[in-house]
């Protein structure tokens, strides 16, 4: 494990290297930022390795932390770089995707009720995040179910978004071993971010549901121990599971019993849960809190209705009937 340093609250990121007959895998590279990079070729040098060594780069998700340096890495090295499909567009075409995601971003914060103001904060900081990220052409898929040699030994490719909505897991049955990423870390829940649809005029996915139902399967695996993508390891998946479900559990409920008194805006909600954020935490809040109240809705516990371009939540019945 490399622990390659980040601009960002959560810290360091987990780089994974893996050596090979022909080479090294790493196991996502970290941000474009220059400490970052300094710090890979110092770990790389301290094994004995150097940058163009890297014969194979696999990204578990796209998320800058994880992958941003993965452009600059490929085009020195001359490696093959593997993510699940769903990331192919947002590493290739990273302009464009870009807008399109900064677009469904914008609209969904108006439709969640955030003032106008907030909505252009958000917008020109997710905007700057763009730095720490290089675009990369995908050389082939990871799918669910895939089989990758890693190492000298299989690994089975776990396909488990949530968090994202592109996120690898790889398993190792026999050593009972799990690259989580940032499936499952040890010390904080991951953030489930809404993300659009893979094309504009599809369903939203509800990166949420997605995610809880996800740490379920991988609660069923056979675990010794996970290696997340921030953090220590993780030797008790199965209570660490049970925990973060029963905390999203608590944390819908709290969201429904804010409800009980009328309808609200995932904007509003989200101050009485997260009172003084700043603006990108103020993002993720309501994003969280949008993910919350569409597991109520699956649940058949909530309902909602869009007047004048905010969306209103409210239990039960339709928030027509009280307003």
């Amino acid at each position: 494990m490399l622990t390659i340093p980040t601009p960002f609250p959560v810290g360091p990121v987990n780089v994974y290297l893996v050596k090979e007959d022909d080479g090294l895998t790493l196991i996502d590279v970290g941000p474009r930022f220059e400490p970052a990079q300094e710090a890979l070729q110092e770990q790389l040098a301290r094994r004995g390795y150097r940058l163009s060594d890297v014969r194979r780069i696999i990204l578990t998700h796209v998320h800058s932390d994880h992958c941003g340096l993965a452009g600059m890495l490929a085009e020195e090295s001359g490696a093959e770089v593997y993510s699940h499909p769903a990331n192919f567009s947002l590493l290739a075409d990273y302009a464009a995707e870009r807008e399109r995601w900064l677009a469904f971003y914008a609209a969904l914060m108006q439709e969640a009720g955030m003032p106008a103001d907030q909505v252009v904060q958000v917008d020109r900081l997710r905007r700057g995040m763009s730095r720490y990220m290089t675009p990369v052409r995908p050389t082939g898929p990871l799918k669910e179910g895939d089989t990758l040699p890693l190492g000298g030994e299989e690994w089975r490719v776990l396909h488990t978004p949530g968090h994202s909505g592109g996120l690898i897991c790889l398993y190792q049955p026999q050593r009972q071993l799990l690259i989580s990423s940032d499936h499952l870390l040890r010390d904080v829940s991951s953030n489930p971010i809404v993300e659009p649809p893979e094309q504009d005029g599809r369903e939203r996915p509800r990166r949420l549901a997605e995610y809880l139902s996800q740490l379920q399967r991988v609660a069923e695996l056979p675990v010794e121990l996970a290696l997340p993508g921030h953090g220590l390891f993780i030797s008790d998946v199965r209570d660490l599971v049970a925990r973060r479900l029963a905390f999203h559990e608590e944390r819908a409920r709290r969201v429904a019993n804010l409800l009980q008194n009328g309808a609200r805006t995932a904007y509003d909600l989200s101050l009485h849960l997260f009172p003084h954020p700043d603006p990108v935490n103020r993002f993720l809040a309501v994003s969280e809190v949008i993910g919350h109240l569409e597991v109520l809705e699956l649940r058949g516990e909530v309902v909602s209705v869009v007047e004048n371009g905010v969306r209103l939540w409210q239990i039960g019945t339709s928030p027509d009937d009280g307003l």
